[in-house]
Parts: structure tokens; C-alpha cells; sequence
């Protein structure tokens, strides 16, 4: 048989074969075609999502990003629900149904959406989607200092844990350790040295040499603050020595670029002095106290300009938008609005019938809900005051908390970022506290710090420390 005659012999054996494979990825292609006619007919349905279930919780303006299987008409705002309910706007291009929560969502919840009659921009099947996502477990930071009694070696720590458990991971550590605050990639210490001057240290959470700070030269930092999304550090300083200039002068650094220190000039082109100061949260700006309680709005950015607010004996904190400040004047505390200027009295409501004195308050939000700290005149044993953290909304009060006995004082309180815990600093027993004897910011010995849920009046968590960072 001749080798031409053995090839088509081959190849009459391959046709079946090959007419049987041709059928069948015909059949198969016919199938898809079917299937994928049968889906496009039944109308979109929700392939995936995305949702950062940390950033929800740490700032406002987040989304949540639903993904179809096809091009979708417009949603509307009544077909969406949120549960818990949240405030948030809705739009929808190509594929992508969108949702922007307004404000920070709680910690550890489960959050359930459901979007109605979503409907392809090519046929008229509506459908519905559902999505469930649950967010980050609240964390935060403090300051754990050592026992002096114990001995002068000690190291204070920087803690970070949650809410629930007991683990906790010491960041940094170090001797007398005054104030620190957070940063996305690090933590900012200021502690004292031997001869009581303060240092200033920028700690990377990722390991690596620790970065100290030039100041302008031998001096004492107080009032460490941040504004983390803008890279920005800030504190006053005064300096040390007779011929020193510097005195409560405030101070800004940019972590973003040179790491510089440098003093804010007032509109006489000197240091700025402030009897208190602060970063506006989620903002650049920030708002100083002077000498003669002028409160100015100033641009961390463009800190030679500023916009005076007015005259005010005290300054407090802003909401947690930055939009509105809380400040004081000899009849009480006020929420000033940083959009028009306008003023809202915030009156200390009575509790359980009796006459409260204010004293330092946080807005939760746009409302006139708060959290403050009150006095009561107790009369039973004796001219004394009964301290209390209070929750005041509208016309009502109720208790958050309050020591043992009353044996205790409230040293400080702050919220978290999204309203929904507020941390207490307490010191259990005044009459047996001792003070760590720190020549900057000291604090007793026994400080403790209580986490309470704001809602429910639950306390969630206590620990030995205080100076808490969310």
C-alpha cells in the first residue's frame, strides 16, 4: 500500500470524529446562546460588591458599590432601604448602583440593603437586590504609664485594642511618655526627658528606626494634635530658660513633606500664643484661642490668613463633621455654626428634677444632641457636688455614667468617631488618689478609662490608662 493511500485511510477514520466534535460545539455554543438569552430576558442581577467595612465607620462620604450583570436605568432614592436605617444618596452608571452614607455607620453591625425594581436599560424586567455587609470592630489607643512607685525605670506604653476581649498590643514604649496621637501609618509621642523639656518622636507602625523631631530648641510640647487625612501635627510649645521666646506658641508640622517644625505668625508676624487650640475634624483647618480669647479659623495650609470667630471664654470641640463648634461665654456653652456664624445656647438640663452646672460637652451630630458633663448639689451630708456624664437631647436627660459611691471624679471624656461610644477617664477614689508627679500633663496613678455605649447607657469595657486615640 503506497503512503498516499494510508493517509486518506487516516483521515477517512478522523471524519466522524471530527463531524462529531463539530456538532457537539455547536450544540454547546447553541446552549450558551440560549442560556445567556434566557438570562438577559430575566433581567439584571447583582454579580458582586465592595464596601470598605473600616473606612464606613471612620469617616463619613463612604460607599457601598453594587455591581450588575448588565446596564442599568436610573435608581432612584425610594427604591433603595438601608436597615439600620443610615442618611445616603444614590446614582447609578452602567453597571455600578452606588450608595454614599452620609455619616459614619456603627462598629460591628450588620448593615442589610435591598434595592427594588432594578431595571436593565434595554427591557423593562425589574428585579430586586440584596446585599449584607458588616462593619469593623471599634479599635482605638492609650496611654498605659508605669507605676513610679514601682521604680523610676519604668516604661509607659502606647496600647491598641478593642472593645471586646481582652487582647491588647503594646505600639510603643517608653519612659514618661505625656501625650501621643495617631496617624494611618503612625503614632506622634511627646514625652519628657531628665531635665523635664519634651521630646517629640514620629513612631512607624511598621517597624523601622524612630524618628526624632527638631524643635525650635529646649522646650515643653502640650495640646498634641492631628489632623491624620491631611498628614498635619500640631501643639504648643514653650521654651525653656529666662531669655526664651517662645510661650504657648502654636506649632505645625507637615508629615507629608519636610517634617519641619514651625510656628503659626499672627497678623503681627510673630509666633501665634493660644490659650487652647484644635484641629477641626475631617478638615485641614483648625481653630486657636488667643490671649484675649479671640477664636480664629485658620488654615493649616495657608496659616499666615485667618478668620476671626469672636470673644469666647472657653473653646470646645466640633462635631464630628467639623461644621459646627462648640465654645462658651459666662451664661453656658454654645454650638457656632462655622457655615454662617449663627449661635444655638446649649443649656445644662435638669436631671431627675434637680439643677445641673455644666460643664465640658461634645455635639454628637447636626442636632442638638450632646454628651456633658454635669454637677449636682448634693445636700444629704453636707454643701457637695455629685459629678455625672449625661446624654442631653431636646428637653430629656439621662445618666451615662458615674463613680462608685460617688467617691470618684471624671477627669475627661471623649466620643468616638461616630457617636456611637464615649470614653470616660475616671479616677475611682479622690480621696486615695496619687499623682505619677509628670512635670507635663500629670495624671493619678488609678486613672481608668470606661467605655460606654451611648445608646443603651451599657458599659462595654474599662482599662487601666487614659489619653484614648480612635
Amino acid at each position: 500500500m503506497s503512503h498516499t493511500s494510508t493517509e486518506a485511510e487516516a483521515r477517512r477514520r478522523r471524519l466522524p470524529f471530527r463531524r462529531a466534535l463539530a456538532v457537539t460545539i455547536a450544540v454547546l455554543i447553541a446552549l450558551v446562546a440560549v442560556f445567556a438569552g434566557l438570562n438577559y430576558l430575566q433581567g439584571p442581577k447583582l454579580s458582586g460588591a465592595t464596601v470598605d467595612t473600616k473606612s464606613v465607620v471612620a469617616n463619613p462620604g463612604q460607599q457601598l458599590r453594587l455591581f450588575a450583570n448588565q446596564n442599568l436605568s436610573k435608581v432612584k432614592k425610594s427604591q433603595v432601604a438601608i436597615a439600620p436605617a443610615v442618611p445616603f444618596s444614590v446614582s447609578a452608571s452602567g453597571e455600578i448602583i452606588a450608595l454614599q452614607f452620609e455619616q459614619r455607620l456603627r462598629y460591628d453591625s450588620d448593615y442589610r440593603v435591598t434595592v427594588d425594581g432594578v431595571r436593565s436599560l434595554y427591557q423593562d424586567r425589574p428585579q430586586t437586590f440584596h446585599y449584607s455587609f458588616t462593619t469593623a470592630k471599634a479599635e482605638f489607643y492609650y496611654l498605659d504609664r508605669a507605676d513610679p512607685s514601682v521604680g523610676s525605670d519604668q516604661l509607659d506604653a502606647i496600647v491598641r485594642t478593642g472593645l471586646s476581649g481582652s487582647d491588647r498590643t503594646v505600639v510603643y514604649s517608653a519612659p514618661h511618655i505625656q501625650e501621643f496621637t495617631v496617624f494611618p501609618q503612625l503614632v506622634a509621642v511627646a514625652a519628657l526627658n531628665d531635665d523635664n523639656t519634651s521630646s517629640l518622636s514620629l513612631v512607624s507602625f511598621s517597624g523601622g528606626p524612630v524618628e526624632k523631631m527638631n524643635l525650635p530648641g529646649p522646650g515643653t510640647i502640650s495640646r498634641l494634635e492631628a489632623a491624620p487625612d491631611a498628614g498635619m501635627l500640631g501643639f504648643l510649645f514653650t521654651g525653656a530658660g529666662s531669655g526664651e521666646s517662645y510661650s504657648n506658641d502654636l506649632m505645625l508640622a507637615d508629615l507629608t513633606g519636610t517634617h519641619l517644625v514651625q510656628p503659626v505668625l499672627g497678623l503681627d508676624s510673630q509666633p501665634l500664643a493660644v490659650i487652647d487650640w484644635q484641629f477641626l475634624n475631617g478638615s485641614t483647618s483648625f481653630v486657636a484661642q488667643t490671649l484675649d480669647q479671640t477664636v480664629l479659623l485658620i488654615d493649616s495650609k495657608k496659616p499666615t490668613t485667618s478668620v476671626p470667630l469672636g470673644q469666647y471664654s472657653e473653646l470646645g470641640r466640633s462635631t464630628p463633621d467639623g461644621t459646627t463648634l462648640v465654645v462658651g461665654d459666662v451664661f453656658g456653652r454654645i454650638a457656632y455654626s462655622l457655615g454662617d456664624g449663627s449661635e444655638t445656647r446649649l443649656p445644662p438640663l435638669p436631671l431627675a428634677g434637680a439643677e445641673t452646672f455644666g460643664g465640658s460637652l461634645e455635639l454628637l451630630g447636626s442636632g442638638d444632641a450632646r454628651v456633658q458633663q454635669v454637677a449636682v448639689l448634693d445636700t444629704s451630708g453636707g454643701k457637695s457636688y455629685r459629678s455625672y456624664l449625661v446624654y442631653e437631647k431636646g428637653a430629656s436627660s439621662r445618666i451615662l455614667f458615674q463613680t462608685v459611691n460617688n467617691k470618684g471624679s471624671i477627669d475627661g471624656f471623649s466620643i468616638s468617631p461616630n457617636g456611637q461610644y464615649v470614653a470616660v477617664n475616671i479616677v475611682p477614689d479622690v480621696a486615695t488618689s496619687v499623682s505619677d508627679g509628670y512635670a507635663v500633663n500629670p495624671k493619678s496613678t488609678s486613672i481608668t478609662t470606661a467605655f460606654v455605649d451611648i445608646a443603651t447607657g451599657k458599659l462595654v469595657r474599662s482599662v487601666s490608662g487614659f489619653d484614648e486615640s480612635w
